[in-house]
């Protein structure tokens, strides 16, 4: 995964689970697949590597696929309303858990179904600050970037060009 060699990895993730079946290398497998846009691939991992991670207790590694799963209903098969269900899901199993690298990542893919799809900038402007926010918490220097680009992306939207040009050009 780290050359980007998408289909070696592929391949060593379905030798992996071949041996043993973990939501890791299901997860692993997922990420592979989406780069191959092999969709099917893609969901079939993904949805195995959410219910591996919710029996064995792991709520953020859950919500994580969660978010994953939610981009991937909209952007490969158009499934906005699906594709909110599996954010509200992130959402519940986030809520009371300590800030992670999860709630930046819903925050910030919230934040642009919420600009994109529902046309809302003020809510995108919000999310992507609460990004920000725990992506500074947390020392994750690429959420909180994702987020400032989010948040600026709003805010021209909104008609604040300097401002969220600003954010932007950081």
């Amino acid at each position: 995964l780290d050359a980007g060699d998408w289909r070696q990895a592929q391949s060593a993730f379905e030798r992996a689970l071949a041996s043993e079946e973990t939501p890791e290398a299901l997860e692993g497998l997922g990420l592979a697949a989406w780069w191959l846009d092999l969709s099917e691939v893609v969901f079939d991992s993904r949805e195995r590597a959410y219910r591996a991670y919710r029996s064995r207790g792991e709520v953020i590694a859950a919500a994580r696929v969660a978010v994953w799963i939610a981009w991937d209903s909209a952007a490969f098969r158009g499934e906005e309303g699906v594709a909110k269900g599996w954010l509200q899901r992130a959402r519940r199993l986030l809520d009371g858990q300590p800030d992670s690298p999860a709630h930046a990542f819903l925050a910030a893919r919230d934040a642009v179904f919420t600009l994109l799809d529902d046309g809302d900038p003020e809510a995108a402007e919000a999310l992507a600050s609460e990004a920000i926010r725990v992506a500074q918490a947390i020392g994750a220097i690429d959420y909180e970037m994702v987020g400032r680009a989010l948040r600026g992306f709003a805010l021209v939207t909104t008609g604040r060009v300097t401002e969220g040009l600003r954010e932007l050009d950081e």
